[in-house]
């Protein structure tokens, strides 16, 4: 089969690029070069983080790879056939553990029997959905649409010094269907979580107390009943209320980690759908100010008419594109990672996809899956 050329500088430039291309290679049987990997971000080339995730993919399907270490610009990977088993990978620095595994799932879904994955690194870092967006977000919604896993956090880890641990517990797919949601519906509770690793849980109870107090005032002012305009918030009475009548507990957690760190995170759930945000701790970064990022996000978000978060929108379109069928759903942002993922999906698959921006209340996508099954090759462990 012809080796497919792939610019890993193009659209956002990023890791995505990499990523994708390994989990459809993979599922696909197609080989790939990617070249200027990351080209534009400040240290190009692969990082340790990168690096596991192609080597562990490598090892899960038995490929052929050429050029893979820190600091690559080039690669070339050729898939063979994908096993199940009980792995471990150990990044060795902060980089995200999330990132590695979402690379590995799709493919260990198509194996014939449950595959176990341990990976050692971040767990909550930056720039990367922590173990905690994976339970409550991602990994709900991949259910909602037919895969099945499991997830543990022995232990968490922060950037810098990482050493998290994260286990997932994948089952076999027997087809992914479309996800069709264009209207999230009236907002019913906020419900979170204010965790601090190896330091005090004083600091998690200011990071909840900020959470809260900036819950109960959202919506009270004239400028905010200006932006709700359609029945994000009980309208009977106006907008005022919204701790009593929307927030559920936010959970005081205490994880045991490797280094110290913090994270407040908010789920928002709405009668027919549900977004995440979270903020991170960091030296110098007050905990009022973890929460205020939580909320600053959350606040956007019913500004505009997105039934899932952007993050989860970015996610979600890779196994969506496996769907028999056609998935609808509205994001509150077009961003470069949603365009350049479905570009390098079209690379791979015979999918159609279109995004329609809705003028500042966020993007309509629409997703074509590639099934039936024979578009993808045999599998067999």
């Amino acid at each position: 089969m012809s080796l497919l050329r792939i610019d890993g500088s193009f659209g956002e430039g990023g890791g995505q690029i990499l990523r994708t291309s390994l989990t459809l290679s993979a599922l696909t049987g197609i080989p790939f070069e990617i070249f200027n990997i990351r080209a534009r971000r400040k240290s190009p080339g692969l990082r340790p983080q990168h690096l596991q995730a192609v080597t562990a993919l490598a090892k899960i399907c038995q490929a052929q790879l050429d050029g893979a270490e820190v600091g690559s610009s080039t690669i070339t990977f050729r898939p063979g056939t994908i096993l199940h088993g009980d792995y471990r990978f150990e990044i060795g620095t902060a980089g995200s553990a999330s990132l590695v595994l979402q690379t590995l799932f799709l493919p260990l879904s198509r194996a014939p029997k449950p595959s176990r994955v341990e990976i050692v690194g971040g767990t909550h870092v930056p720039w990367s959905p922590c173990f905690h967006y994976l339970v409550l977000q991602w990994l709900e919604y991949l259910r909602h649409i037919g895969l099945e896993a499991e997830l543990e956090m022995p232990r968490a880890g922060f950037y810098p010094r990482g050493g998290g641990t994260l286990i997932a517990h994948i089952k076999p797919c027997g087809g992914i269907k479309p996800f069709v949601l264009e209207n999230r519906g009236r907002l019913v509770s906020v419900r979170g979580i204010s965790a601090v690793g190896n330091l005090p849980i004083s600091i998690a109870e200011r990071q909840k107390a900020q959470a809260e107090k900036r819950l109960a005032q959202f919506g009270s002012s004239s400028r905010d009943r200006a932006r709700l305009e359609y029945g994000v918030l009980p309208t009977k009475g106006g907008l005022s209320g919204f701790s009593t009548l929307a927030l559920s507990e936010i959970e005081l957690l205490e994880m045991p980690a490797v280094g110290k760190g913090t994270m407040l995170l908010l789920l928002g759930e709405f009668e027919n759908s549900h977004c995440c945000y979270y903020g991170l701790g960091e030296i110098g970064k007050r905990a009022e100010r973890v929460a205020d990022e939580a909320c600053d996000a959350l606040f956007e978000f019913m500004q505009t008419d997105g039934v899932i978060d952007e993050h989860l929108a970015d996610q979600i379109v890779l196994p969506l594109a496996l769907a028999r069928g056609t998935s609808r759903f509205i994001t509150p942002k077009i961003t470069t990672h949603l365009l350049t993922n479905l570009e390098v999906i079209k690379k791979f698959l015979p999918v159609e996809a279109e995004v329609t921006d809705l003028n500042g209340r966020g993007g309509k996508v629409k997703l074509t899956g590639c099934l039936p099954s024979d578009s993808l090759r045999s599998l067999q462990a």
